[in-house]
């Protein structure tokens, strides 16, 4: 058995590359605008979820949460380059 086995991948994975990739080619300025509008995704989705328990609000919860992570891994490299 290996002890070094692959992180299995999830949908969510795929919007946080996506994102990653279309945000790169962004301002920082613009790049915190798409931050903002991620997380008020997730605040929206999160509050409707309270008040209907639909399933499906989670899953987009999540990939606005994988959103945001694709924009802050793009702004945490880029101040790794920049040191």
């Amino acid at each position: 058995m290996s002890l070094l086995r692959a992180r299995p991948t999830y949908p969510t994975d795929d919007v946080r590359e996506k994102v990653a990739r279309r945000v790169a080619r962004l301002s920082e300025a613009e790049m915190l605008d798409w931050a903002d509008v991620a997380g008020s995704a997730i605040a929206r989705t999160l509050r409707d979820f309270h008040r209907s328990h639909e399933p499906e609000l989670l899953q987009e919860a999540r990939e606005a949460i994988s959103a945001l992570q694709g924009v802050i891994d793009t702004l945490a490299e880029r101040e790794l380059r920049a040191k």
